[in-house]
Protein backbone atom coordinates (compact mmCIF):
# COMPACT_ATOMS: atom_id res chain seq x y z
CA UNK A 1 0.00 0.00 0.00
CA UNK A 2 2.80 2.17 1.01
CA UNK A 3 4.39 1.36 -2.41
CA UNK A 4 1.12 2.09 -4.31
CA UNK A 5 0.45 5.56 -2.82
CA UNK A 6 3.88 6.87 -3.49
CA UNK A 7 3.21 5.84 -6.81
CA UNK A 8 0.73 7.48 -7.14
CA UNK A 9 1.74 10.80 -5.13
CA UNK A 10 4.76 10.48 -8.08
CA UNK A 11 2.62 10.23 -11.42
CA UNK A 12 0.06 12.95 -9.95
CA UNK A 13 3.66 15.07 -9.58
CA UNK A 14 4.86 14.05 -13.20
CA UNK A 15 1.53 15.41 -14.38
CA UNK A 16 1.35 18.50 -12.88
CA UNK A 17 5.39 18.94 -13.93
CA UNK A 18 4.22 18.45 -17.34
CA UNK A 19 1.16 20.47 -17.50
CA UNK A 20 3.11 23.51 -16.10
CA UNK A 21 5.76 23.04 -18.73
CA UNK A 22 3.59 23.26 -21.28
CA UNK A 23 1.76 26.22 -19.61
CA UNK A 24 5.15 28.10 -19.81
CA UNK A 25 6.22 26.62 -23.18
CA UNK A 26 2.64 28.08 -24.42
CA UNK A 27 3.35 31.34 -22.80
CA UNK A 28 7.05 31.62 -24.49
CA UNK A 29 5.39 30.36 -27.74
CA UNK A 30 3.25 33.00 -28.34
CA UNK A 31 5.10 35.96 -26.34
CA UNK A 32 7.71 35.36 -29.30
CA UNK A 33 6.09 35.03 -31.82
CA UNK A 34 3.99 38.05 -31.68
CA UNK A 35 7.11 39.97 -30.76
CA UNK A 36 8.05 41.08 -34.15
CA UNK A 37 4.76 42.01 -34.75
CA UNK A 38 3.82 44.27 -31.80
CA UNK A 39 7.35 45.75 -32.96
CA UNK A 40 6.50 46.44 -36.17
CA UNK A 41 3.32 47.98 -35.14
CA UNK A 42 5.32 50.29 -32.82
CA UNK A 43 7.98 51.89 -35.33
CA UNK A 44 5.00 52.34 -37.87
CA UNK A 45 2.46 54.41 -34.89
CA UNK A 46 5.55 56.57 -34.48
CA UNK A 47 6.67 56.86 -38.21
CA UNK A 48 9.87 55.96 -37.23
CA UNK A 49 10.73 58.60 -34.66
CA UNK A 50 12.72 58.32 -31.17
CA UNK A 51 10.26 59.18 -29.21
CA UNK A 52 6.50 58.20 -29.17
CA UNK A 53 3.89 57.90 -26.05
CA UNK A 54 2.29 55.16 -24.05
CA UNK A 55 -0.69 54.80 -26.99
CA UNK A 56 2.66 53.57 -29.24
CA UNK A 57 4.04 51.13 -27.01
CA UNK A 58 2.82 47.72 -28.58
CA UNK A 59 6.44 46.07 -28.36
CA UNK A 60 6.65 46.76 -24.24
CA UNK A 61 2.73 45.74 -23.89
CA UNK A 62 2.98 42.23 -25.49
CA UNK A 63 6.36 41.51 -23.70
CA UNK A 64 4.99 43.10 -20.42
CA UNK A 65 2.04 40.33 -20.97
CA UNK A 66 4.34 37.11 -21.52
CA UNK A 67 6.48 37.73 -18.80
CA UNK A 68 3.90 38.32 -16.42
CA UNK A 69 1.97 34.98 -17.92
CA UNK A 70 5.90 33.65 -16.99
CA UNK A 71 5.95 35.00 -13.63
CA UNK A 72 2.29 33.42 -13.04
CA UNK A 73 3.07 30.26 -14.15
CA UNK A 74 6.23 29.95 -12.03
CA UNK A 75 4.40 31.16 -8.93
CA UNK A 76 2.21 28.41 -9.66
CA UNK A 77 4.96 25.92 -9.62
CA UNK A 78 5.38 25.71 -6.03
CA UNK A 79 8.55 25.80 -5.26
CA UNK A 80 10.89 28.89 -4.99
CA UNK A 81 14.84 28.24 -5.90
CA UNK A 82 17.30 29.85 -4.12
CA UNK A 83 18.86 31.45 -6.75
CA UNK A 84 15.51 32.83 -8.11
CA UNK A 85 14.56 34.21 -4.63
CA UNK A 86 17.60 36.29 -4.28
CA UNK A 87 17.19 37.81 -7.39
CA UNK A 88 13.47 38.72 -6.39
CA UNK A 89 14.56 40.80 -3.82
CA UNK A 90 17.24 42.64 -5.20
CA UNK A 91 14.43 43.98 -7.59
CA UNK A 92 12.28 44.75 -4.81
CA UNK A 93 15.36 46.79 -3.45
CA UNK A 94 15.76 48.59 -6.57
CA UNK A 95 12.12 49.48 -6.72
CA UNK A 96 12.41 50.72 -3.08
CA UNK A 97 15.39 53.12 -3.49
CA UNK A 98 13.20 54.31 -6.36
CA UNK A 99 10.37 54.65 -4.13
CA UNK A 100 12.50 56.45 -1.27
CA UNK A 101 14.12 58.68 -4.82
CA UNK A 102 9.82 59.53 -4.72
CA UNK A 103 9.30 60.22 -1.41
CA UNK A 104 12.14 62.79 -1.09
CA UNK A 105 11.23 64.73 -4.46
CA UNK A 106 13.96 63.14 -5.84
CA UNK A 107 11.76 62.46 -9.28
CA UNK A 108 8.49 62.74 -10.13
CA UNK A 109 5.46 60.35 -10.29
CA UNK A 110 5.82 59.95 -14.26
CA UNK A 111 9.58 59.40 -13.88
CA UNK A 112 8.76 56.89 -10.43
CA UNK A 113 6.55 54.62 -13.11
CA UNK A 114 9.15 54.74 -16.22
CA UNK A 115 11.91 53.85 -13.23
CA UNK A 116 9.85 50.72 -12.35
CA UNK A 117 8.97 49.64 -15.62
CA UNK A 118 13.20 50.31 -16.83
CA UNK A 119 13.93 48.01 -13.42
CA UNK A 120 11.44 45.23 -14.86
CA UNK A 121 13.25 45.28 -17.74
CA UNK A 122 16.53 44.86 -16.20
CA UNK A 123 15.14 41.74 -14.20
CA UNK A 124 12.87 40.10 -16.88
CA UNK A 125 16.27 38.54 -18.34
CA UNK A 126 16.12 36.27 -14.91
CA UNK A 127 12.53 35.37 -15.42
CA UNK A 128 13.12 34.18 -19.22
CA UNK A 129 16.05 32.15 -17.86
CA UNK A 130 13.92 30.61 -14.65
CA UNK A 131 10.87 29.77 -17.54
CA UNK A 132 13.40 28.37 -19.87
CA UNK A 133 14.94 26.23 -17.23
CA UNK A 134 11.49 24.91 -16.61
CA UNK A 135 11.58 23.31 -20.57
CA UNK A 136 12.47 19.54 -21.37
CA UNK A 137 14.62 19.48 -24.14
CA UNK A 138 12.25 19.08 -26.88
CA UNK A 139 9.87 21.75 -25.99
CA UNK A 140 13.34 24.07 -25.68
CA UNK A 141 14.42 22.99 -29.26
CA UNK A 142 11.14 24.25 -30.64
CA UNK A 143 11.19 27.54 -28.80
CA UNK A 144 14.70 28.22 -29.69
CA UNK A 145 14.19 27.37 -33.63
CA UNK A 146 11.43 29.82 -33.04
CA UNK A 147 13.37 32.63 -31.74
CA UNK A 148 16.10 31.48 -34.54
CA UNK A 149 13.19 32.79 -36.99
CA UNK A 150 12.49 36.13 -34.89
CA UNK A 151 15.68 37.08 -35.25
CA UNK A 152 16.00 36.25 -39.20
CA UNK A 153 12.88 38.32 -39.33
CA UNK A 154 14.43 41.14 -37.63
CA UNK A 155 17.38 41.33 -40.16
CA UNK A 156 15.38 41.32 -43.20
CA UNK A 157 13.60 43.86 -41.92
CA UNK A 158 16.77 45.83 -42.24
CA UNK A 159 17.98 44.50 -44.93
CA UNK A 160 14.58 45.33 -47.39
CA UNK A 161 14.77 48.88 -45.45
CA UNK A 162 18.11 49.19 -47.14
CA UNK A 163 16.95 48.31 -50.37
CA UNK A 164 13.71 49.80 -50.61
CA UNK A 165 14.70 53.03 -48.52
CA UNK A 166 11.90 52.54 -46.16
CA UNK A 167 12.09 55.85 -44.71
CA UNK A 168 10.43 54.38 -40.94
CA UNK A 169 12.66 51.37 -41.40
CA UNK A 170 15.59 53.96 -41.07
CA UNK A 171 17.87 54.30 -38.02
CA UNK A 172 18.61 57.68 -37.44
CA UNK A 173 16.06 60.63 -38.01
CA UNK A 174 15.48 64.46 -37.81
CA UNK A 175 18.93 65.60 -36.88
CA UNK A 176 21.11 62.91 -37.88
CA UNK A 177 19.23 61.71 -40.59
CA UNK A 178 22.06 63.07 -42.52
CA UNK A 179 23.81 59.63 -40.92
CA UNK A 180 23.31 56.46 -42.93
CA UNK A 181 21.79 53.13 -41.21
CA UNK A 182 18.74 51.25 -41.31
CA UNK A 183 17.54 49.53 -37.95
CA UNK A 184 14.33 47.59 -39.54
CA UNK A 185 11.19 46.71 -37.49
CA UNK A 186 13.16 48.00 -33.96
CA UNK A 187 12.34 50.90 -32.23
CA UNK A 188 16.01 52.09 -31.74
CA UNK A 189 19.01 51.21 -33.23
CA UNK A 190 21.02 50.34 -29.49
CA UNK A 191 18.60 48.02 -29.01
CA UNK A 192 18.97 46.51 -32.49
CA UNK A 193 22.72 46.17 -32.70
CA UNK A 194 22.35 44.09 -28.95
CA UNK A 195 19.40 41.92 -31.22
CA UNK A 196 22.07 41.22 -33.91
CA UNK A 197 24.91 41.08 -31.10
CA UNK A 198 22.61 38.08 -29.53
CA UNK A 199 21.25 36.45 -33.03
CA UNK A 200 24.80 35.96 -34.00
CA UNK A 201 26.24 34.26 -30.40
CA UNK A 202 23.27 32.34 -31.17
CA UNK A 203 23.74 30.80 -34.27
CA UNK A 204 27.92 30.67 -33.16
CA UNK A 205 26.92 28.64 -30.02
CA UNK A 206 25.13 26.20 -32.84
CA UNK A 207 28.81 25.85 -34.71
CA UNK A 208 30.65 26.01 -32.12
CA UNK A 209 28.72 22.61 -30.60
CA UNK A 210 28.03 20.89 -34.29
CA UNK A 211 30.33 22.50 -36.87
CA UNK A 212 28.94 24.44 -39.50
CA UNK A 213 25.78 24.12 -42.03
CA UNK A 214 24.39 25.40 -44.47
CA UNK A 215 22.03 27.08 -42.75
CA UNK A 216 24.12 28.76 -40.43
CA UNK A 217 26.48 30.09 -43.18
CA UNK A 218 23.48 31.65 -44.76
CA UNK A 219 22.42 33.22 -41.28
CA UNK A 220 25.70 34.47 -40.38
CA UNK A 221 25.64 35.97 -44.06
CA UNK A 222 22.44 37.63 -43.46
CA UNK A 223 23.25 39.26 -39.93
CA UNK A 224 26.60 40.46 -40.62
CA UNK A 225 24.96 42.42 -43.92
CA UNK A 226 22.36 43.73 -41.88
CA UNK A 227 24.97 44.78 -38.67
CA UNK A 228 26.96 46.69 -41.51
CA UNK A 229 23.87 48.43 -42.53
CA UNK A 230 22.35 49.11 -39.69
CA UNK A 231 24.71 52.32 -39.50
CA UNK A 232 26.08 51.80 -35.53
CA UNK A 233 29.27 50.97 -34.23
CA UNK A 234 28.02 48.69 -31.94
CA UNK A 235 26.57 46.35 -34.40
CA UNK A 236 30.07 45.73 -35.87
CA UNK A 237 32.13 45.33 -32.72
CA UNK A 238 29.85 43.14 -31.53
CA UNK A 239 29.95 41.31 -34.59
CA UNK A 240 34.25 41.08 -34.74
CA UNK A 241 33.59 40.24 -30.80
CA UNK A 242 31.49 37.31 -31.64
CA UNK A 243 33.99 35.86 -33.96
CA UNK A 244 36.63 36.46 -31.67
CA UNK A 245 34.47 34.70 -28.92
CA UNK A 246 34.06 31.93 -30.83
CA UNK A 247 37.80 31.91 -32.09
CA UNK A 248 39.04 31.99 -28.97
CA UNK A 249 36.64 28.97 -27.07
CA UNK A 250 37.46 26.65 -30.05
CA UNK A 251 40.95 27.35 -31.23
CA UNK A 252 42.88 28.64 -28.31
CA UNK A 253 44.58 32.34 -27.82
CA UNK A 254 47.56 31.73 -31.05
CA UNK A 255 45.46 30.18 -33.42
CA UNK A 256 42.61 32.13 -32.83
CA UNK A 257 44.13 35.23 -33.31
CA UNK A 258 45.71 34.83 -36.31
CA UNK A 259 42.07 33.42 -37.58
CA UNK A 260 40.68 36.36 -36.49
CA UNK A 261 42.95 38.49 -37.96
CA UNK A 262 42.34 36.94 -41.44
CA UNK A 263 38.96 37.44 -41.12
CA UNK A 264 39.52 40.82 -39.99
CA UNK A 265 41.13 41.43 -43.22
CA UNK A 266 39.23 39.43 -45.84
CA UNK A 267 36.07 41.18 -44.31
CA UNK A 268 37.84 44.45 -44.76
CA UNK A 269 39.09 44.36 -48.24
CA UNK A 270 35.53 43.01 -49.29
CA UNK A 271 33.85 46.24 -47.72
CA UNK A 272 36.79 48.44 -49.12
CA UNK A 273 35.71 46.61 -52.94
CA UNK A 274 32.09 47.16 -52.43
CA UNK A 275 32.57 51.04 -51.13
CA UNK A 276 34.23 51.65 -54.22
CA UNK A 277 31.98 49.72 -56.96
CA UNK A 278 29.16 49.82 -55.50
CA UNK A 279 27.90 53.90 -56.02
CA UNK A 280 24.45 53.41 -53.09
CA UNK A 281 27.06 51.94 -50.48
CA UNK A 282 29.52 54.58 -51.09
CA UNK A 283 26.60 57.26 -50.69
CA UNK A 284 25.88 56.22 -47.71
CA UNK A 285 29.26 55.58 -46.16
CA UNK A 286 30.09 59.66 -47.08
CA UNK A 287 27.26 60.59 -45.25
CA UNK A 288 28.08 58.81 -42.23
CA UNK A 289 31.44 60.08 -42.33
CA UNK A 290 30.46 63.80 -42.62
CA UNK A 291 28.64 63.56 -39.58
CA UNK A 292 31.27 62.10 -37.47
CA UNK A 293 33.30 64.61 -38.84
CA UNK A 294 30.73 67.14 -38.17
CA UNK A 295 30.04 65.81 -34.86
CA UNK A 296 33.96 66.20 -34.04
CA UNK A 297 34.07 69.69 -34.94
CA UNK A 298 31.98 70.71 -32.49
CA UNK A 299 33.20 68.34 -30.02
CA UNK A 300 36.67 70.32 -29.30
CA UNK A 301 39.42 68.60 -27.52
CA UNK A 302 37.07 65.73 -26.32
CA UNK A 303 36.24 65.00 -30.03
CA UNK A 304 37.88 61.32 -30.17
CA UNK A 305 36.20 60.47 -27.01
CA UNK A 306 32.34 62.15 -28.41
CA UNK A 307 32.91 60.31 -31.58
CA UNK A 308 33.83 56.73 -30.46
CA UNK A 309 31.41 57.29 -27.59
CA UNK A 310 28.59 59.04 -29.65
CA UNK A 311 28.45 61.48 -26.95
CA UNK A 312 27.92 59.48 -23.90
CA UNK A 313 31.08 60.74 -22.50
CA UNK A 314 29.53 63.98 -22.44
CA UNK A 315 26.15 62.47 -20.74
CA UNK A 316 28.17 61.06 -18.15
CA UNK A 317 29.52 64.37 -17.29
CA UNK A 318 26.43 66.18 -16.35
CA UNK A 319 25.23 63.21 -14.47
CA UNK A 320 28.59 63.52 -12.35
CA UNK A 321 27.94 67.23 -11.78
CA UNK A 322 24.52 66.04 -10.47
CA UNK A 323 26.00 63.68 -8.24
CA UNK A 324 28.35 65.61 -6.94
CA UNK A 325 25.58 68.02 -6.24
CA UNK A 326 23.94 64.98 -4.31
CA UNK A 327 26.89 63.83 -2.25
CA UNK A 328 27.43 60.73 -4.45
CA UNK A 329 24.88 59.04 -2.52
CA UNK A 330 22.60 57.26 -5.55
CA UNK A 331 26.40 55.60 -6.16
CA UNK A 332 25.65 53.86 -2.75
CA UNK A 333 21.58 53.52 -2.46
CA UNK A 334 20.32 54.28 -5.90
CA UNK A 335 17.24 55.72 -6.99
CA UNK A 336 18.61 58.09 -9.43
CA UNK A 337 16.31 58.76 -12.30
CA UNK A 338 18.08 57.95 -14.82
CA UNK A 339 14.43 58.42 -17.19
CA UNK A 340 15.25 61.87 -17.11
CA UNK A 341 18.85 61.94 -18.49
CA UNK A 342 20.12 58.51 -19.11
CA UNK A 343 24.01 57.86 -19.60
CA UNK A 344 22.95 55.34 -22.28
CA UNK A 345 25.50 53.40 -21.12
CA UNK A 346 24.39 50.19 -18.50
CA UNK A 347 26.68 49.85 -16.35
CA UNK A 348 26.79 53.68 -15.26
CA UNK A 349 22.84 53.30 -15.65
CA UNK A 350 22.25 50.38 -13.73
CA UNK A 351 24.77 51.70 -10.22
CA UNK A 352 22.53 54.63 -10.62
CA UNK A 353 19.42 52.72 -10.62
CA UNK A 354 20.48 50.18 -7.74
CA UNK A 355 23.12 51.57 -6.24
CA UNK A 356 26.72 50.13 -6.30
CA UNK A 357 25.99 47.11 -3.72
CA UNK A 358 23.11 45.76 -5.29
CA UNK A 359 24.44 46.21 -8.93
CA UNK A 360 27.75 44.42 -8.12
CA UNK A 361 25.00 41.81 -6.78
CA UNK A 362 23.08 41.73 -10.02
CA UNK A 363 26.43 41.61 -11.53
CA UNK A 364 27.73 38.58 -10.38
CA UNK A 365 24.06 36.57 -10.85
CA UNK A 366 24.66 37.48 -14.54
CA UNK A 367 27.99 36.06 -14.66
CA UNK A 368 26.99 32.98 -13.03
CA UNK A 369 24.46 32.39 -15.77
CA UNK A 370 27.00 32.28 -18.62
CA UNK A 371 30.64 31.19 -16.43
CA UNK A 372 29.63 27.84 -16.27
CA UNK A 373 32.05 25.41 -14.47
CA UNK A 374 34.93 22.97 -16.25
CA UNK A 375 36.20 23.48 -19.67
CA UNK A 376 35.17 22.69 -22.79
CA UNK A 377 34.55 24.44 -26.11
CA UNK A 378 30.63 25.54 -25.51
CA UNK A 379 31.91 26.57 -21.26
CA UNK A 380 35.00 29.04 -22.63
CA UNK A 381 32.51 30.01 -25.41
CA UNK A 382 29.88 30.86 -22.36
CA UNK A 383 32.58 32.67 -20.74
CA UNK A 384 33.67 34.90 -23.53
CA UNK A 385 30.52 35.95 -24.55
CA UNK A 386 30.31 37.45 -21.12
CA UNK A 387 32.82 39.48 -21.40
CA UNK A 388 31.61 40.60 -25.03
CA UNK A 389 28.56 41.28 -23.77
CA UNK A 390 29.31 43.53 -20.62
CA UNK A 391 31.91 45.34 -22.62
CA UNK A 392 29.09 46.04 -25.15
CA UNK A 393 26.65 46.80 -22.34
CA UNK A 394 28.65 49.18 -20.92
CA UNK A 395 29.97 51.19 -23.83
CA UNK A 396 27.23 51.06 -26.76
CA UNK A 397 24.38 50.22 -23.97
CA UNK A 398 20.41 49.30 -24.60
CA UNK A 399 21.69 45.86 -23.72
CA UNK A 400 20.80 44.69 -20.09
CA UNK A 401 18.69 47.32 -19.88
CA UNK A 402 16.17 46.14 -23.13
CA UNK A 403 12.94 43.91 -22.77
CA UNK A 404 13.31 43.03 -26.92
CA UNK A 405 16.94 41.67 -26.32
CA UNK A 406 16.17 39.99 -22.64
CA UNK A 407 14.51 36.36 -24.10
CA UNK A 408 17.30 36.14 -26.44
CA UNK A 409 20.19 36.34 -24.24
CA UNK A 410 18.13 34.42 -21.94
CA UNK A 411 18.38 31.37 -24.44
CA UNK A 412 22.19 31.70 -24.77
CA UNK A 413 22.38 31.25 -21.21
CA UNK A 414 20.02 27.68 -20.96
CA UNK A 415 21.71 26.27 -24.05
CA UNK A 416 25.06 27.47 -22.78
CA UNK A 417 23.75 25.70 -19.06
CA UNK A 418 22.73 22.48 -20.83
CA UNK A 419 25.45 22.16 -23.65
CA UNK A 420 28.12 22.54 -21.44
CA UNK A 421 26.73 20.19 -19.11
CA UNK A 422 26.67 17.51 -21.86
CA UNK A 423 29.91 18.41 -23.00
CA UNK A 424 31.87 17.86 -19.42
CA UNK A 425 29.45 14.32 -19.77
CA UNK A 426 31.84 13.60 -22.94
CA UNK A 427 34.55 14.83 -21.47
CA UNK A 428 34.58 12.58 -18.47
CA UNK A 429 33.51 9.69 -20.26
CA UNK A 430 36.08 10.09 -22.93
CA UNK A 431 34.03 10.80 -25.92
Amino acid sequence: MIDLAAQVRVSRRSKWDNSFGAMVWFVLLGGIALSPLADFLSVYALKGQAGGDMGARYSLFVRGVMVFGLVTALSFRGRVRLSSLCIGLLAVAAVAMSCASLAFDGMTSGEFVEEVIAIAKVFSLFVYVAAFSELKDGQLERVEALIRMTLFVYAIAILVGAAFSIDIFRSYRGDTQIRAGYKGIIYAQNEASALLLSALALVYLHVARSGWRATHVGLVVTLFTAAFLLGTKGALVAGFGVIAAYSYARYGVIKASVRLGSVIAVMSAVAIAVYFFVPTIRQAVDLSIQYFSYQGDRAGSERVATVLMSGRNVKFSNVWDELVRRDFLPLLIGGYPTVRYPVEMDGPDLTLIMGIPVSCLYLRALFRLYAQPGKGRITNYGKYFFILLIFIACTAGHVLTSAIVAPYLAVISELVRRWSQEERRKIESGQ
